[in-house]
């Protein structure tokens, strides 16, 4: 009886971590990226450009916003070496492909991007152990949501 109660209980901490790990995944985190000069493969349907993680980590499916707070687009793919990838961290060089945005209109080569993360997200990180770079990244996207909506981030 005393060992199924401690294989439950076991079994029960090893699912709270799945749990939160897996939320964690669902979590938008903070990111900037900077789009390279030279690496330029396609400039729209989708765009594909090579780019620096300069702080935090992208994901597909992350929305982009430029440094004013322009939406610009979603993370469609990121590849490294051919080989597709399910997100890239902070140093980081890798190819990413970019919906609905044309490069030389809407974004240019040496542009810094910002992953668009909604509000109850950011009330999410909160509670997560970030990065001091993390952390400044979502001080900055506080800052150009409240111009955008005084209450974001509030």
């Amino acid at each position: 009886m005393y060992r199924l109660l401690e294989e439950y209980t076991l079994w029960c901490g090893e699912r709270s971590k799945e749990i939160e790990a897996d939320k964690r995944l669902e979590i938008v985190f903070p990111g900037k990226i900077k789009i390279l000069g030279d690496k330029v493969f396609r400039v729209s349907k989708p765009a594909i450009v090579g780019v620096r993680v300069l702080a935090g980590r992208i994901r597909p499916g992350q929305g982009l916003i430029k440094e004013d707070g322009r939406p610009i687009g979603r993370i469609k793919s990121i590849q490294s070496e051919g080989k597709s990838l399910s997100e890239a961290i902070s140093g980081a060089e890798v190819a990413i492909s970019i919906d609905d945005v044309t490069v030389g209109r809407q974004i240019d080569v040496e542009d810094v991007l910002l992953i668009d993360i909604p509000e109850s997200h950011a009330h999410e990180l909160q509670n997560q152990q970030l990065k001091q770079e993390e952390l400044e990244i979502l001080e900055q996207l506080k800052e150009i949501k409240r111009k955008e909506k005084p209450f974001w981030g509030s």
